[in-house]
């Protein structure tokens, strides 16, 4: 039995007749392009939700052109109201709230060109304060603070050189570990640290003298004040106090003063320290015996007219004096670390750098 063929004109045969019919109407479902992973195309109603929502002007609702603050008819009224209460807690002028009120309906892109202008303007305003800002000058507090650390440090324990740069130094890193009100960063501003570092030295030299003075202090017809009433007389009138230690140092610048009593007093002073370090060769107990046993001395040479009254037992260093020398064996670490640092980076550098043969031969 033939088949009869079938013609253009004819209809298709049904999906009884001819299963890939059914095959390919099911291709052509909506459901199949969903399960294939197609985004449906949105119809004409959906476009018109989104227009709905654009910006007036036919311009969509872009957040980087418009502004979230304000609506087709202006500004947002509960934002400006809650702005405008903030800005009035922060006090600003009439016209600055009106400028703020201004700012809220501008775009995006000219809030960003206003606030970029603010901070030029900013900018312009501190470099105005900064070229004002007078220059560093020594203000009668701080000389009198300056004094009193002078008088400290020249009868410290702790103490290294009594003259010249050494001991300017010294007093110079002390003072600027100190809350004097000394601005930060002077050291970077040469003309203001050497008015700092002129007023330092001239305390300095003050000290001294006054110091060489109660050296030279002897009764009419008497004896020598005993070590207790000189130590009493070096400091009236300051922040220290009576201590052994303080006493100590005291009876070494009269030892030296017997015999160096002219204007070389405290280049002498020095070398005799420097003396006593070199034989107590860094020991700090063998240190304190040198100055014990001066101390010892002078006590059994100036025995005054008997008036003099030593410090209590139990007396400690305390006050200003205390800050003084912790400050200062602070800086004596600070250097012998930086020191010790320096010497071991040498040290492995002059290592690295000889041939393979003699570090083998040391290992």
């Amino acid at each position: 039995m033939s088949v009869p063929p079938i013609s253009p004109s004819s209809s298709p045969p049904s999906d009884d007749d001819n299963p890939m019919n059914g095959i390919l109407a099911a291709m052509k479902t909506p459901q199949a392009s969903r399960v294939l992973g197609k985004r449906p195309t949105p119809n004409n109603e959906d476009f018109n939700e989104l227009e709905d929502d654009s910006a007036p002007g036919g311009t969509s609702g872009n957040p980087l052109t418009t502004n979230p603050f304000t609506t087709p008819t202006g500004p947002n009224p509960n934002d400006l109201i809650a702005v405008k209460n903030f800005a009035a807690r922060k006090k600003l002028k009439t016209e600055q709230l009106a400028e703020v009120e201004v700012f809220l309906q501008d775009p995006p892109h000219i809030c960003d060109a206003k606030t970029f202008a603010l901070l030029h303007s900013v900018f312009n305003k501190v470099e105005e304060i900064v070229v004002a800002t007078p220059a560093f000058e020594v203000s009668d507090d701080l000389r009198k603070n300056i004094n009193s650390y002078s008088v400290a440090m020249l009868l410290s324990s702790h103490i290294a050189s009594y003259k010249g740069a050494p001991a300017t130094d010294s007093l110079l890193k002390l003072l600027l570990r100190l809350p004097l009100g000394i601005p930060a960063g002077i050291t970077a501003n040469a003309a203001d640290y050497n008015r700092l570092q002129s007023a330092v030295s001239n305390a300095l030299t003050q000290t001294r003298a006054t110091f060489k003075k109660h050296l030279a202090i002897r009764r009419k017809g008497g004896p020598e004040p005993d070590i207790f009433t000189l130590a009493r007389t070096f400091i009236k009138n300051t922040k220290c106090e009576l201590s052994v230690p303080l006493c100590c140092r005291i009876a070494l610048m009269r030892m030296v003063f017997k015999k160096h009593a002219a204007n070389d007093f405290w280049d002498k002073l020095d070398a005799q320290y420097a003396v006593i370090v070199q034989v107590v060769k860094g020991s700090a107990t063998a240190l304190v015996r040198a100055f014990e046993f001066i101390y010892e001395s002078d006590k059994k040479q100036h025995i005054g007219d008997g008036s003099g009254v030593g410090p209590r037992p139990d007396a400690s260093i305390s006050g200003i004096q205390q800050q003084v020398d912790d400050l200062m064996l602070a800086a004596q670490l600070d250097v012998m670390t930086t020191a010790a640092a320096a010497t071991s980076a040498a040290q492995q550098a002059a290592e690295s750098s000889l041939p393979d043969v003699f570090t083998s031969q040391a290992a």
